[in-house]
């Protein structure tokens, strides 16, 4: 893992120490050629990417430094051979036993073919790039989420489509050359979002200040008692449901990554690949036991996490102060020896309402208690809170 991050950081500084002498005058054309560079050096870093797709992300760097600022397109196709490698290897879980295999081979091949090497590596990425997205595609009729990865191949195939024309026809088409980049940015963004996956906290930071101001210039909510959610370490959250917006809310109030639970249908929505890369956790509102969701619940309380979710299981659409609570609370509360912090939502969410409040209690230590008990004691706490805030 380390040596992972240290590669990144060598090649961050020979970015830096080369590319300085080889960036084109085009301000335009620098930009596109430095913006998937960038993105993916980024990323890279992140903890929580697969290792093999992290690998991905800063091979490519390699590649696309070398094929765009070195202008060697020789060695630049044959790093992205090995990058098709890698994801031949990531779909089809196999070791790297194939990648050395196949790497040694085909440095024979360019010593053998010399000029021809290039022609060579061309029709080996193309035919790996086909049995890649044939894969994947067929992976993401089981896993939704693979569809992302889908569509980064497909869009990265088609931009190499663009580069061979060029490269064959010894011309640059005006048309071709803008497709090639409307094709290999997004299928590097693409690829980096599906990289972040469920787990990464990247995202969340990106957008959390965004939101943040958002709330604050639309709905200026008032905040109370914020404090008592921890600077550091696990703790459940827990408070009232009455708009699709409550989640953000609690965000707003924490610097923290929080990791909310959420209806399984936001997942398996054209958009679930969004609420995964912010680490939303998936429930079956339907179901009578969500053991998955309370142990990715778990598994992030014993990481150090936040974690957001309401016992009443779903909205409250009626008059009542809050519906009857389910126990997933108090259970992952009492398994991972967690203090639960309550809040209480009041007021409405209308531009510059003004009564939009959101008040947190003492966090609550149900070590001692029963099942029962706890999860009473948390209603009586969170009806408490709302009764006395209301307006």
């Amino acid at each position: 893992m380390l040596s992972l991050y240290i590669l990144t950081e060598i090649v961050f500084l020979i970015f830096i120490l080369i590319g300085i002498n080889k960036i084109d005058n085009n301000i335009i054309l620098n930009i596109l050629k430095l913006l998937p560079i960038l993105t993916n050096l980024v990323f890279s870093l992140s903890k929580k990417i697969d290792i093999k797709l992290r690998m991905v992300l800063i091979i490519t760097v390699i590649a696309d430094y070398i094929f765009y600022f070195l202008d060697n397109c020789l060695i630049g196709m044959y790093i992205f051979v090995l990058i098709q490698l890698l994801i031949y290897i990531y779909l089809y879980k196999t070791n790297y036993k194939l990648l050395i295999t196949i790497g040694l081979l085909d440095i024979i091949l360019i010593i053998i073919f010399k000029d021809k090497a290039l022609y060579i590596n061309a029709i080996f990425y193309f035919l790996l790039s086909l049995i890649n997205i044939i894969k994947s595609y067929k992976l993401s009729k089981k896993e939704s989420n693979i569809k992302v990865l889908t569509y980064s191949l497909i869009l990265l195939l088609l931009c190499d489509i663009c580069i061979g024309i060029n490269y064959l026809t010894n011309n640059s088409y005006l048309l071709v050359s803008i497709l090639e980049w409307l094709f290999y940015i997004p299928s590097q963004v693409v690829l980096t979002i599906y990289a972040l996956r469920i787990n990464d906290s990247f995202l969340y930071r990106l957008l959390q200040p965004i939101f943040g101001l958002l709330f604050d210039v639309v709905y200026k909510p008032t905040v109370i008692n914020k404090e008592y959610i921890p600077l550091e370490g696990k703790c459940v959250i827990a408070g009232n449901h009455k708009h699709a917006l409550d989640p953000i809310l609690v965000d707003y109030c924490t610097s923290r990554v929080v990791h909310t639970l959420a209806k399984k249908e936001l997942h398996d929505s054209q958009f679930g690949w969004f609420f995964k890369a912010i680490g939303t956790i998936p429930v079956d509102l339907h179901a009578n036991h969500n053991k998955d969701a309370l142990n990715s619940a778990i598994d992030y309380l014993n990481e150090g996490y936040l974690i957001n979710l309401s016992p009443e299981g779903k909205r409250n659409f009626t008059k009542e102060v809050l519906l009857p609570f389910k126990y997933g609370a108090v259970v992952m509360a009492k398994r991972t020896n967690s203090l639960i912090v309550p809040y209480s939502i009041t007021g409405d969410y209308k531009f510059r309402s003004k009564n939009l409040k959101i008040v947190f209690g003492k966090p609550l230590d149900i070590s001692k208690l029963d099942i029962e008990e706890a999860n009473q004691k948390l209603y009586n706490t969170i009806k408490k809170l709302i009764l006395d805030n209301r307006e």
